[in-house]
């Protein structure tokens, strides 16, 4: 394909309002409007069918680009899918399944879990890194000695210092029943419900299929959503990717043929995976990569970025 074309998507998570709370790095639909509009006066917006016919062709316009939604949040088919509907814009939507078929992955739990009950997001860091650190003092104090703060997610320059501390201790210090028992040590201490919390937080079935037959792409985002998916055995990716397949093949009643990469981590075996399974475009999480080698390696701008130009 073209390597020359830059063109790219639009990365959303999280937004606020009609009963959804503020959560760190949502939007309102008012600011989701706003945006739209400048990205309009930039850009040409078009619909996810539209984009994959043109990327397939590669006829894909520099000033191209689409919208993209990742983990298949209520919050966007509640806020987000509202403003899409006025617009007459069709949007990817990745779905993690897990959380549809009552086996829900904690990574959204948690990020409600430090939105709800702390005041802000430095006293939840403060709790978290005090408590990590009196289970696993010399993980933490080795990793700090190699910890290098300018180059880790230096492509993502709206992480503060502390974002990107935590996330580090999450996906290269800590493993994952580690950082489960901080978390849930942590949630034990407030007393949070996370049943009670996970009927707020993700779609289900009959959203995902509401989705498509408005014209939206839903695809892959993995079945569990491993944050560090690359470093499990090409084996564990395929049952991660097959499992999330099969689940929205029966939800959709076709196959999925679009993805994106959760956390944007993936490896050769992951695109070979992906190739096997007839998926015919993948995104990235980030825009690092300024040109489309691969139609599973398409670049995203996150719209934290966006928001940033936007005040410039």
């Amino acid at each position: 394909m073209n390597s020359k074309n830059y063109t790219h998507a639009i990365m959303f998570h999280h937004f606020h309002g009609l009963g959804h709370p503020q959560v760190q790095g949502s939007i309102s639909g008012v600011e989701f409007e706003e945006m739209l509009d400048w990205l309009s006066s930039r850009f040409t917006i078009l619909s996810a069918p539209v984009y994959l016919e043109k990327l397939k062709k590669e006829s894909l316009r520099p000033t191209d680009i689409c919208l993209s939604f990742d983990d298949a949040l209520l919050c966007q088919a509640e806020v987000a899918v509202t403003v899409l509907n006025k617009r007459n814009i069709q949007a990817f939507f990745f779905v993690y399944s897990s959380p549809l078929v009552g086996k829900p992955d904690p990574l959204e739990i948690y990020r409600y879990f430090r939105t709800v009950e702390f005041s802000d997001i430095g006293q939840f860091y403060n709790e978290f890194f005090k408590e990590a650190e009196g289970l696993y003092d010399e993980s933490i104090f080795a990793a700090k000695q190699s910890y290098d703060s300018t180059s880790y997610l230096s492509a993502f320059p709206f992480y503060s210092e502390s974002d990107k501390w935590f996330r580090y201790l999450r996906d290269q210090v800590l493993d994952k029943e580690k950082y489960d028992f901080v978390m849930n040590r942590l949630m034990d201490r407030y007393r949070f419900n996370q049943k009670e919390a996970s009927t707020k937080l993700w779609m289900n079935d009959d959203h995902i299929r509401r989705l498509s037959e408005a014209g939206h792409i839903v695809g892959l985002h993995s079945y569990s959503h491993p944050t560090m998916i690359h470093k499990l055995s090409k084996e564990r990716q395929a049952e991660e990717y097959v499992a999330n397949f099969e689940h929205l093949s029966s939800v959709l009643g076709h196959n999925p043929i679009a993805m994106s990469h959760p956390c944007g981590n993936y490896g050769d075996e992951t695109l070979d995976i992906l190739k096997k399974m007839g998926i015919e475009v993948g995104f990235r999480r980030d825009s690092s990569v300024t040109s489309i080698t691969s139609n599973l390696e398409v670049p995203r701008e996150d719209h934290a970025n966006i928001l940033r130009q936007m005040k410039q």
